[in-house]
């Protein structure tokens, strides 16, 4: 009976504690029912605020300019992969170039 008292306790404690949580965002000024839908809406995703016109402007500019510079790295590379002759590993006692 001891044990299942102290679990009773450390529960009254925990809902004590979001009592006095609850009651000072009150006193605070926040509504409870606005706070607790703004988290839902913002967990779920349908509370975004859309982002500054000029923000996205100057991000969509510097990703068009480094997508144009990476073509051009990656087109005067012309880098061709090595055809691939054996699938498996060499065998490390064999000697070298066989």
């Amino acid at each position: 009976m001891g044990h299942s008292v102290g679990i009773q306790y450390a529960v009254v404690v925990v809902m004590l504690g979001i009592g006095v949580f609850t009651f000072w965002l009150l006193r605070v000024g926040y509504s409870i029912r606005e706070l607790s839908a703004r988290t839902a809406h913002g967990v779920s995703g349908y509370l975004r605020t859309s982002p500054d016109p000029w923000l996205e402007g100057t991000l969509r500019a510097a990703f068009a300019e480094f997508d144009r510079e990476l073509a051009l790295i990656l087109k005067e590379r012309s880098y061709t992969a090595p055809a691939a002759t054996d699938k498996f590993p060499q065998d490390p006692a064999a000697p070298p170039g066989r």
